[in-house]
């Protein structure tokens, strides 16, 4: 082999890890909405927690200080849910504690609900507002061409409870076209508008609402499906989104004639409210870009802040756009558009009890990766650190008029084309896995074991190799260690596909600071990182890393 070092300039230097960092903002061309000014991006703190092995959470603030949420297809302290054919259920649970990294999640059930015509039905809005607990069910349908549900189906009302949750009073409106809660739609699958409405987050049993009346936002489409592309309105994407309201009560929430549906703008920029549905008019409009919405008031900002998330083709990677807006009917201003953020977040939510007295920092609440677990394989990655098929909780802070961007993080940049490679190594210790290694974390034990890889019982001679379906061009690679005392590299050896090799040494034995090699740019379909020194010592049973990237 030719040895690269002697071919190319090489230089090493240590890298400290970074904490937080900056998610840039790239909307595709097109966006309907002006830059925001009074937040100009999102900085993600690194602090996360993740929840139970089900999705579809969307918390609602009792007076009692605890949440209240519906969940399915997963499963919640032994109770399973799932919204999908003729036995279908809605999971409910009470979410408490006041610090998101040390919640808890209890009291699950399900609630029954047929489905029929339609294939599956979902639960939407969570409102719980003087005691009485409301949950939303939505219709989905499949097509005989693929993809995850493709087609948004209409509410069915909401089901209710009187005793947070212990007993149900069920929807009397179902998803067959004219039983519905909305006139929606005329016939099977015609498209939806008011399609899988979630309530606005007003604060704790909706202490912000302006008015006393519960708001519902919904996203939909006016073209049938096909008509523009495939699942051109479906549980994760559509073209605008709407809003409606109610007086809250059992007798009014399933009462299609109490509600009042935004209509437009008068002459001078009022907003229009009617009780005839065919009046109603979209808050936002993006085609092709807005799928499943959620909407939060921030008090001390004085800001509505709306989660969009545009589905791509329901089983894509997904992106996820956060606006700010003085009303909720608008006009909507981008804060920053996320792409491929989860990779494939879904359900994003802000919970209003988690937002700060400054309303600069707050969490985000929602599902990833669904694709993993439907497919029965690692399709996608987490990014960021802690995005998996559960309730996800993600810190981040929204940065003030003027301040100073925080670079991105090296680790979970898109920069990093570690990320995107298949990961195979020669050995992983069973409770190990070694996805760990480009999670974004350079951790490990004595912390936590899913951010790093551990051999099975090997010393030198064991290695990890990273291949990429297209070749890449790399100069840059940083390797961390295992964080714990015993387990050391000393030196290794970089493989590359060309037949070249690059000697490495010693790594810092902190498992977070990085070494970093560099040199002269070349083209390549995978490479390895072979051990070949350990610490001179019986203490390295399992030698291992915690997390490598790779860069241009």
């Amino acid at each position: 082999m030719k040895t690269l070092a002697a071919i190319f300039a090489v230089s090493l230097s240590i890298l400290p890890a970074q904490a937080e960092w900056l998610w840039p903002s790239e909307p595709p061309a097109g966006s309907p909405a002006a830059k925001s000014e009074a937040a100009t991006g999102i900085v993600f703190t690194g602090r996360h927690a993740e929840y139970t092995d089900a999705d579809t959470w969307y918390p609602s603030w009792g007076a009692d200080g605890r949440l209240y949420s519906p969940f399915t297809d997963g499963t919640v302290n032994g109770v399973r849910s799932f919204s999908g054919g003729k036995d279908a259920v809605v999971g409910h649970a009470v979410i408490a504690g006041d610090d998101p990294l040390k919640l808890q999640v209890l009291e699950p059930g399900t609630i029954p609900g047929n489905p029929a015509p339609y294939g599956g039905r979902y639960p939407g809005g969570s409102l719980m507002h003087n005691g009485i607990w409301y949950i939303g069910t939505y219709g989905l349908a499949n097509d005989n061409y693929g993809l995850n549900w493709p087609i948004l189906g209409p509410c069915a009302g909401f089901h209710i409870s009187k005793d947070l949750g212990k007993t149900w009073t069920p929807s009397p409106r179902s998803t067959e076209p004219g039983k519905a809660l909305f006139p929606e739609p005329t016939k099977f699958k015609d498209p939806i508008k008011l399609g899988s409405p979630h309530f606005v987050d007003f604060g704790k049993n909706m202490e912000h609402s302006p008015d006393g009346k519960a708001y519902l936002v919904g996203h939909g489409a006016t073209e049938r499906d096909l008509e523009d592309r495939k699942a051109n309105a479906s549980w994760i994407t559509g073209d605008q989104i709407y809003l409606c309201r109610v007086v809250p009560s059992p007798e009014t929430i399933n009462d299609p004639a109490a509600y009042e549906f935004f209509a437009g703008n008068d002459a001078d920029g009022k907003a229009i409210w009617s009780a005839d549905f065919a009046s109603i008019k979209p808050i936002f409009e993006w085609d092709n870009r807005c799928g499943c919405v959620t909407i939060t008031y921030s008090a001390p900002l004085k800001k509505y802040l709306m989660c969009v998330t545009d589905g791509g083709t329901t089983e894509s990677k997904y992106n996820t756009g956060i606006f700010e807006a003085d009303q909720m009917t608008g006009p909507w201003k981008l804060v920053s558009w996320m792409q491929d953020f989860g990779v494939q977040a879904y359900f994003v939510n802000i919970p209003s009890k988690f937002i700060s007295d400054d309303g600069r920092t707050l969490w985000l609440c929602y599902s990833a990766n669904f694709c993993n677990v439907m497919w029965g394989r690692q399709a996608y990655r987490a990014d960021p650190p802690g995005s998996r098929y559960a309730m996800c909780m993600q810190e981040l802070r929204l940065l003030k008029p003027g301040e100073a961007l925080p670079p991105e993080n090296v680790l979970t940049s898109r920069a990093n084309l570690a990320r995107e490679a298949t990961l195979t190594a020669s050995s992983t210790h069973k409770d190990y896995a070694v996805a760990g290694l480009t999670d974004g974390v350079p951790g490990g034990f004595p912390g936590d074991i899913a951010n790093e890889w551990c051999s099975n019982g090997e010393r030198d001679g064991a290695f990890v190799r990273l291949a990429w379906e297209a070749p890449v061009t790399i100069g840059k690679i940083t390797l961390y260690d295992r964080p714990n005392t015993l387990d050391q590299v000393q030196a290794g050896l970089l493989v590359f596909s060309d037949g070249t090799t690059l000697p490495v040494g010693e790594l810092a034995d902190d498992g977070k600071t990085g070494t970093e090699v560099t040199f002269a740019p070349k083209t390549v379909s995978w490479v390895a990182f072979f051990v070949t020194k350990v610490k001179p010592s019986t203490s390295t049973l399992n030698i291992g890393l915690s997390e490598i990237t790779v860069a241009k």
